[in-house]
């Protein structure tokens, strides 16, 4: 993970704070932190993340706690209730999208 002024064990501590009531062990929480984080540089093209995006990383990481289990699934329905979703919800992908750096060709 990048240090972008925050440490490892602060971002563990603030998405803790964001999945109250939950028993979630420090290694799964900086799994997902890595991962949002990946995602946020791989969308980005950036090679490190802004402290700025520190809030959408735990935001994403939180998504992704609160599918697990669902891998794969990109539906369900049960009865009268079909509950769709997907990778990155569209608010996000927007505010991920505002930060992205052109590519300038070589």
């Amino acid at each position: 993970m990048t240090n972008n002024g925050v440490s490892p064990e602060m971002k563990c501590a603030g998405l803790r704070e964001m999945l109250p009531g939950e028993e979630v062990s420090d290694a799964l929480l900086m799994n997902l932190l890595e991962g949002a984080e990946e995602t946020i540089l791989s969308l980005t093209n950036r090679t490190a993340l802004p402290r700025y995006l520190n809030g959408l990383q735990a935001r994403l990481a939180v998504v992704r706690y609160n599918r697990l289990g669902m891998e794969g699934e990109r539906a369900r329905q049960e009865g009268s209730l079909r509950v769709e979703t997907r990778d990155i919800p569209g608010d996000m992908l927007r505010e991920i999208c505002a930060w992205r750096v052109a590519r300038v060709p070589v």
